[in-house]
This record gives C-alpha cells, structure tokens and sequence, in this order.
C-alpha cells in the first residue's frame, strides 16, 4: 500500500505490518509474551483491520477485535482501554490516522483458581499436633485383636 511519496521515493507500508502492529498491541494490553507463540496465534484470530482510501487520498484504518474478558472486570473500561490502546500503537508506529476500533466481548471466562499450597513447616505442624481426646476415634472390634496379639508379644 503507497503511503507517503518524498523527495527521495515512496513509503509503503503493507497491510500486513498494520495488522501485525494492531496484534502486538493488542497483546501487550493482555500482558502476554508477544514471543509466545499461542499468545501469537490467538491474537491473530481476534484482531482484523481494514484499510480504507478517502477520496481525498488519505488513508485510514479500522480495527476489530473479538476478545473475551475475565468476569468481575468493568467492560465499558476494558474496551475503552484497549481501544485507545490500539489506536495510539497504530498511529504512533504506522502514521495512518485510526478511524474506528471496534470491541465485540465474545465471552465471560472466570480465572482458574490457583491450588493451594501448604508450606512443609506447617504441615509438619499440624501432624505433630496431638488429637484432643473427644476427637480420637474409638478402637473399633477389628483393632482390638491387634492389641491382644500385642501384648501377647510383649
């Protein structure tokens, strides 16, 4: 796509590189590793661009993203968030001014509660604790052999 002509020849800037900027943005703003390659590949499924000419010959961008957000977050702020983010990226990097960056929340996920870890002091703690009496169980029949054979042996 020409960009700009200069004195010195013309910029093109392709609308694959728009594209790849508007995901590395978009990553960034879910605080991914952008050298991840799944964080990568699910990015590339969400973020679309168009790229329009004005009559004018001004060129512009629309963005679109169809993402999810983790349930308990604000989504109005969410979205505005990530749309300015995308936009000022595009803009900043690319020069092309950003028409419109449309959010579409596909989905509500809730975040994978973490297992719980017991340190090995406390759990050396609660094995030493002796039982209370009242909350012993009682010898049941089966073990009371056991104890008789026991004393046998003594």
């Amino acid at each position: 796509m020409d960009f700009e002509e200069t004195d010195l020849g013309r910029i093109e800037i392709s609308e694959a590189v728009i594209r790849d900027i508007a995901i590395h943005s978009y990553i960034e703003f879910l605080k991914f590793d952008p050298k991840e390659a799944k964080a990568r590949k699910e990015a590339k499924s969400t973020v679309d661009i168009d790229l329009d000419e004005k009559v004018d010959g001004t060129k512009t961008v629309k963005i679109s993203v169809n993402t999810k957000i983790k349930y308990g977050v604000s989504i109005p702020s969410y979205a505005r968030k990530m749309q300015e983010k995308l936009k000022n990226d595009v803009e900043s990097f690319s020069g092309i001014k950003v028409e419109d960056v449309s959010i579409t929340i596909e989905d509500v996920f809730e975040e994978a509660q973490k297992p719980v870890v017991i340190e090995e002091e406390e759990l050396e703690k609660s094995e030493a604790k002796p039982e209370p009496e009242e909350m012993k169980p009682e010898a049941t029949e089966a073990e009371e052999p056991e104890d008789e054979e026991k004393e046998k042996e003594v």
